[in-house]
């Protein structure tokens, strides 16, 4: 058997499998990343974004120049007591206002739309970054919190390019004009007006650094409560087994209350703030309705250029209070940001390499040689590993809880890369293999079946998505399946509910059995495939599993030795080494570890009253 190893080769980062969440860093991001960002994602609708600025520039002309007509009619009309000018003047201002209605549905029409077209391609982007994670990165997280990011705070940034874009745009657009044309007015009333500006300015910068540390606060604490929630609906049978409705209720009842008083937190200074914005804009408007007043009396100006000053500085003020509230929106998504950039910025840890191949058809020869492998939090738990297995050979696993079976064969798809040393399918390593040629040819059966929300033939065609009804069927009867299946109230169109409760546990198994029959694996892995099924169950799964197994190389975890007996070999793992390696028979007549796991799990039998064998606990650990 071959030797030695290339750790740390082209694959990612294989030194250390996964990452913890408390580990990760809050991520900070700079204005420059989030306007590239924002490009990347609204650059390829351009011609969308092109026809809402348009809009904009229109909505924003047309409410510019309104206040002109007003002064007209104020001094040419009614100063002047001259109704000449006023069907002209008149009309004029319906024109306007019909183009400010018109324009602006099309820019909340095509701005609500562009919004909806960009948290698409967030959500699917995010979506297809997740499917890209190694094992690794969801054994560190909670679900809930991942739940949350691309979900919830993908919703927020929504918010943003909405509300926000359109705001920040149409209002900046309007404050330039409008000062523009106040300084053109008169502009010693418009300094006057402006006067507050730096105050403003300086009270908006200072809320901004106070409340976007809490906004992030207030993101984790919803991904808590969303993690909570699914954690204890998922477990909610063991939940009611052991009374703990009134535990789960105090945990999440906790996460709430401190999303509640950060996001208490976060009003209080908001309703503290705006009024204080209020005050200040109404100090420029006071300065001009009292300056304008002298200017008026003294003849500097006309009562209709006073009258279109007051209405300019609304259309000043206005927005300026429209982008504060779009700034609190924009500290809200940019704590939701964050944390949708450290889920982009994660790379898997296993990764095609830049040469990877795909792979031919393969025999199934395995070769697992020298390997050494760790997760990041705990010491070795593979320790200079080699086994081999011929095309079509079953090579059984055995050995006590966490002595390292399941991380084992792990590493024959590439869900983990060892520390040290290769595994080879054919001769070739399988990180010079692409994933998904590798793993397209490995079936795994695990101990909990996983089974979707769907029917019964949606389930199996999982298996392979091109798979014709007739193939389905065929498969579910070499599966031993097809008897149960047709029994249900509608057959393979039987829905079975959020991971298959509607079925037995033995019925699961089949099912899965099937759909890695219409895979067609050429290497076959059966993780504790018949540990929590009854006799008679077994007995069928095991007839599924023989079928299964025919013409395949299969490793095979089990803590019912029985069900091992006939594997042409048996590996037995103690403390991540291999300590026995040989068929049934050897094993035995060598009266070594495997001979007492053995004898100590029928000796049960003696005590055991019932039809079931006793199950000596030989299962591996989650994770090891």
């Amino acid at each position: 058997m071959l030797h030695g190893g290339r750790g740390g080769r082209g694959g990612g980062h294989q030194q250390v499998a996964g990452r913890h969440e408390e580990d990760v860093e809050p991520l900070r991001i700079t204005d420059r990343r989030m306007m590239v960002w924002f490009a990347h994602y609204l650059g390829p609708h351009w011609p969308t974004l092109a026809l809402g600025l348009m809009s904009m520039l229109v909505v924003t002309g047309t409410s510019l120049y309104a206040p002109q007509i007003l002064r007209q009619i104020f001094d040419e009309v009614i100063t002047a007591r001259n109704l000449g000018p006023l069907p002209r003047l008149g009309w004029m201002l319906l024109g306007i206002y019909l183009l400010d209605n018109l324009f602006s549905g099309i820019r909340m029409n095509v701005m609500h739309r562009l919004g909806q077209r960009f948290v698409l391609d967030v959500r699917l982007n995010a979506y297809r970054h997740l499917l890209r994670q190694s094992l690794s990165f969801f054994e560190a997280r909670r679900s809930g919190d991942i739940m949350s990011r691309v979900s919830n705070d993908v919703n927020t940034v929504e918010d943003m390019v909405v509300h926000g874009l359109d705001t920040i745009i149409s209002d900046s657009l309007t404050i330039i004009g409008t000062v523009g044309i106040i300084l053109w007015m008169n502009w010693k009333l418009a300094l006057i007006g402006m006067a507050p500006l730096p105050l403003f300015l300086a009270a908006v910068i200072s809320f901004g650094r106070i409340v976007r540390p809490l906004y992030e606060l207030v993101r984790e604490q919803l991904g808590d409560i969303n993690s909570r929630l699914q954690e204890s609906l998922e477990g909610m049978r063991v939940v009611k087994a052991f009374n703990r409705e009134t535990h789960e209720y105090d945990r999440f009842e906790g996460d709430s209350t401190d999303y509640f008083r950060a996001s208490v937190k976060t009003i209080w200074l908001w309703t503290t703030f705006f009024p204080t914005m209020s005050f200040l804009t109404a100090l420029g408007l006071i300065g001009v309705i009292y300056f304008g007043a002298r200017m008026t009396i003294t003849g500097e100006t006309s009562p209709g250029t006073i009258v279109a000053f007051l209405a300019y500085m609304q259309h000043f003020y206005n927005p300026i209070r429209s982008l504060v509230r779009v700034h609190n929106v924009f500290n809200r998504a940019l704590a939701s940001l964050a944390r949708i950039f450290d889920l982009l910025d994660q790379e898997p840890d296993v990764t095609d390499a830049p040469d990877a191949k795909p792979a031919p058809r393969l025999s199934g020869h395995v070769i697992i040689d020298g390997v050494t492998f760790r997760y990041a939090t705990g010491e070795v738990v593979l320790e200079d590993i080699s086994v081999e297995a011929e095309p079509g050979e079953t090579v059984a696993i055995v050995g006590r809880s966490g002595a390292g079976k399941t991380s084992l064969v792990n590493l024959i798809p590439r869900f983990y890369d060892p520390l040290e040393g290769l595994v080879l399918v054919d001769g070739m390593d399988v990180r010079d293999l692409t994933l998904s040629s590798l793993r397209s040819q490995i079936g795994i059966v695990l101990q909990d079946t996983y089974l979707f929300n769907d029917t019964v033939r949606e389930n199996l065609r999982y298996g392979r998505l091109d798979a014709t009804d007739e193939e389905i069927e065929d498969a579910a009867r070499r599966a031993h399946a097809a008897e149960f299946i047709e029994a249900l109230p509608d057959g393979f169109e039987t829905p079975i509910g959020e991971r298959g409760v509607k079925l037995s546990g033995g019925q699961k198994q089949r099912i899965a059995i099937a759909r890695a029959l219409l895979a067609d694996p050429r290497i076959l892995i059966l993780d504790e495939a018949t540990s929590l099924v009854d006799t008679e169950a077994e007995q069928l799964i095991q007839r599924a599993l023989d079928e299964l197994r025919h013409n395949r190389t299969t490793f095979v975890i089990a803590h019912r030795l029985s069900t091992v007996r006939s594997a042409d070999k048996i590996v037995v793992i103690k403390g991540g080494q291999i300590v026995e390696e040989d068929n049934h028979e050897a094993l035995m007549a060598r009266n070594g570890i495997y001979a007492e796991m053995y004898n100590r799990q029928f000796r049960m039998e003696d005590v055991w009253f019932g039809d079931q064998e006793p199950a000596l606990d030989l299962s591996e650990s989650p994770g090891s």
